[in-house]
């Protein structure tokens, strides 16, 4: 159901669902299975997306006027977030209603629509990473290029990006690039309001994933965050981590781990501010890039611990959104994610 949408669920006019249904079946009677588990997993397989793959064959001709919202999914409620007719819909956890991920991937939205270069750009990056045979989305960088691309339309749609709640951010998204905090992999590296790609300043409206070595000119590991992103004063520099392992220990270390490079920065932004440039060996050119805040984010969208305790400072300086609510936020790209097996073992 989740490959084929909700536009084909009347069997009987549907040749494309039969077909899935008898494979299903079939999959799921199999002899030679030894157990249940094998059985799940055969049935799992027929369900993979496979009809436009690999990504190159899939065209990027077609408009669509709702492609971001499909992506970003919404409630059936909001009828004024869709213009004109809607189609290729799944169904997404919680009731929402997004687009078909092939479909995703071989539409754009219209030309003049601000959103048009951040989805584009974001695609791009899913195809080439869905094309890697035998790679999960939910494994290290799948799921941050997933990330990127659903955050990005969100904030290019909304102008804002919210994780709760109660925490939110005045971002208008423009671009999705490359870039860097740091310019190798310890917390001194940190080159505070630059890209340490290119050495330029960071730029608002923009949402920064890590270049790991060998992409885009790294030469190291990121370290602290996989996305980042100034709000659109330049006031605070957002950082996110993302994991998509189901283990209290990896979670509680990413956040202890960010909580306290947050908390050493936070101090030192302090005190540029109180101190001035000249005190503490740096030019005014360099004083005014600084942001003033820096706010950290861990999404864990399979870690489901009910009685998780995190340390105090660590709940400070960092926001955990886990489980649905981290889900939510991959919008249609979550549909994939429920298939894949074992995300327990992704680090």
């Amino acid at each position: 159901l989740v490959q084929l949408g909700l536009n084909l669920l009347s069997l009987d006019e549907s040749s494309e669902m039969q077909r899935f249904l008898s494979a299903f079946k079939a999959a799921a009677a199999n002899e030679k299975h030894r157990s249940p588990a094998d059985a799940l997993k055969a049935c799992l397989e027929v369900c993979q997306l496979k009809t436009l793959w690999p990504p190159d064959e899939i065209p990027s001709r077609k408009f669509d006027l709702n492609a971001a919202r499909l992506l970003v999914g919404g409630s059936v409620a909001e009828d004024e977030q869709w213009s004109g007719r809607v189609g290729n819909l799944v169904l997404l956890e919680g009731g929402r209603i997004g687009g078909q991920l092939e479909y995703l991937l071989a539409v754009r939205p219209l030309a003049d629509d601000p959103v048009y270069p951040v989805y584009l750009q974001g695609a791009k990056r899913v195809k080439r990473v869905l094309g890697i045979p035998g790679i999960d989305v939910v494994e290290g960088a799948p799921l941050e290029t997933a990330y990127a691309w659903t955050l990005s339309c969100a904030a290019a749609v909304d102008g804002d990006l919210d994780f709760n709640d109660e925490v939110g951010f005045k971002f208008r998204c423009k671009a999705l690039k490359p870039g860097r905090l740091f310019s190798g992999t310890s917390d001194s590296s940190f080159t505070r309001g630059r890209n340490a790609l290119d050495g330029r300043p960071l730029e608002t409206g923009v949402l920064y994933y890590a270049a790991e070595r060998g992409e885009a000119g790294a030469s190291a590991s990121h370290p602290k965050c996989d996305l980042f992103f100034l709000t659109d004063d330049g006031e605070e520099l957002v950082v996110i981590d993302v994991t998509g392992s189901a283990s209290d220990k990896t979670v509680l270390r990413k956040m202890e781990a960010l909580s306290k490079w947050v908390t050493e920065e936070q101090f030192e932004l302090k005190q540029i501010e109180r101190a001035g440039a000249d005190r503490l060996d740096m030019d005014q050119a360099e004083a005014g890039l600084a942001p003033r805040k820096v706010r950290g984010i861990v999404l864990a969208p399979f870690f489901d611990v009910e009685d998780f305790r995190p340390s105090n400072d660590a709940q400070l300086s960092v926001l955990l959104v886990r489980s649905a609510a981290a889900r939510k936020l991959l919008g249609a790209v979550s549909q994939v994610a429920m298939w894949l097996d074992s995300p327990q073992k992704i680090s």
